[in-house]
């Protein structure tokens, strides 16, 4: 078995491959000799069309003009590689494939009106258009007789995507560098804004604004599950036409209520009258039988509907019409407006940290998945080597990426 790096590989693989090719290269050449040979004599061809004879009258002269500029323009279109390959004689195939359609296009329209004078140049370029054509059909058989050598050649450029896949170390390295600079920033970033919040704290009331938000969603919480045994009957009264009237207002408040029961009561008057009225067309649509429902969830609705209608909600409404006038309050002070700032420097410095964070593992998994991809091109070169030239080689992989996993760690 001979081991051999990515450099040693390719000129190992080059001189095999050249030996194999050989026969192929040496028919192509002639195919490539012609296609060229070809095209100059149309080029000369489509000079000789674009000049006017003594006798020829203007419109002679514009349609032999304008046929030899279109071709031209497709024989310039026209690419001869200089290596080659299999690859490039497929090219070279389609090439001719396409040329020879778009000339015979073009002569369609311009031929039958050209002058007589231009018969034998056009007999000239038939001629070597047929040239074409035949070399396109030797051509074809060439490719289906090596056909083979299509999978010698995609070793190459596999062996070429693994030495990239090498360079592509430093290119990693610099991101990893990048990112890591740009998360120790937002590190220290978060940090600033951090201190600056909690000693805005320390130093002012804005305690007392967070603890309304608390207790806000205390009392927010509180009044969800006091309502929650009635939310299946309050859907199921607003599905059903059941002869009871509530007025829009009743209808507005149970709606609100059961989406948002603290804004709801804090935009109630005292003693929640908009509730109570759309609660008591609920207790009547129950007890007239109105509603489909078992007769456990009908006893327990008329029992909440009674406590709440005898006050059940009184403190709770209370507690938060309090707590919103202390927020009001707040809203107004310089304490409010700077709290929210500086809540929203710090909000603003997490994700632009978790940003960064992001990056850092996108490039982690890049390069977990390009160390995937070599290890598989390894194995793959290895076994398709052995396979075509019947040669066990171990291919030595000189730059690896693993290591770089280490860096792209970040707390």
């Amino acid at each position: 078995m001979t081991t051999l790096t990515i450099e040693q590989l390719q000129k190992w693989y080059r001189k095999r491959l050249a030996k194999r090719s050989k026969d192929f290269t040496k028919k192509a050449e002639k195919s490539y000799r012609v296609a060229e040979r070809s095209l100059k004599d149309i080029q000369e061809m489509s000079r000789n069309l674009k000049e006017p004879g003594e006798d020829d009258d203007h419109d002679s002269i514009g349609i032999a003009t304008r046929f030899a500029m279109k071709v031209e323009d497709i024989t310039n279109d026209f690419y001869v590689g200089k290596d080659i390959t299999y690859e490039s004689t497929e090219a070279l195939q389609d090439e001719i494939r396409s040329f020879i359609q778009e000339l015979w296009g073009a002569g369609a329209r311009w031929i039958r009106r050209m002058d007589k004078k231009h018969k034998s140049t056009i007999k000239q370029l038939d001629v070597s258009m047929k040239e074409l054509m035949s070399e396109m059909n030797k051509i074809q058989k060439l490719l289906y007789e090596f056909s083979w050598l299509k999978d010698l050649e995609r070793i190459g450029g596999r062996i070429q995507t693994l030495q990239d896949l090498g360079f592509s170390k430093e290119v990693y390295e610099e991101q990893i560098r990048t990112t890591r600079t740009k998360i120790e920033t937002a590190r220290s970033e978060l940090d600033e804004a951090q201190n600056a919040y909690n000693e805005f704290i320390e130093t002012s009331n804005v305690a007392d604004l967070l603890n309304i938000d608390s207790e806000a969603d205390h009392v927010a919480g509180l009044l969800r599950m006091k309502l929650n045994p009635l939310k299946k009957q309050v859907k199921k009264f607003f599905q059903h036409d059941t002869g009871v009237r509530v007025s829009a207002t009743g209808q507005k408040a149970l709606n609100d209520y059961f989406e948002n029961p603290y804004d709801a009561i804090v935009e109630e008057p005292i003693g929640y009258p908009g509730l109570l009225e759309g609660l008591t067309g609920l207790r009547e649509a129950i007890e007239r039988g109105k509603l489909p429902m078992k007769d456990r969830l009908a006893r327990r609705a008329i029992e909440e509907v009674q406590a709440i209608s005898n006050g059940s909600l009184d403190e709770l409404q209370g507690k938060a019409k309090e707590l919103e006038e202390k927020r009001h309050a707040f809203a107004d002070s310089d304490v409010y407006a700077k709290s929210a700032k500086l809540q929203e420097a710090l909000n603003e410095a997490e994700k632009n940290l978790d940003y960064h964070r992001s990056d850092m593992l996108r490039i982690r998994d890049d390069i977990k998945r390009e160390i995937a991809r070599a290890k598989d091109f390894k194995v793959r070169i290895e076994s398709e080597i052995l396979e075509s030239f019947e040669e066990k080689v171990r291919l030595q992989m000189e730059i690896s990426l693993e290591p770089l996993l280490d860096k792209t760690n970040v707390a």
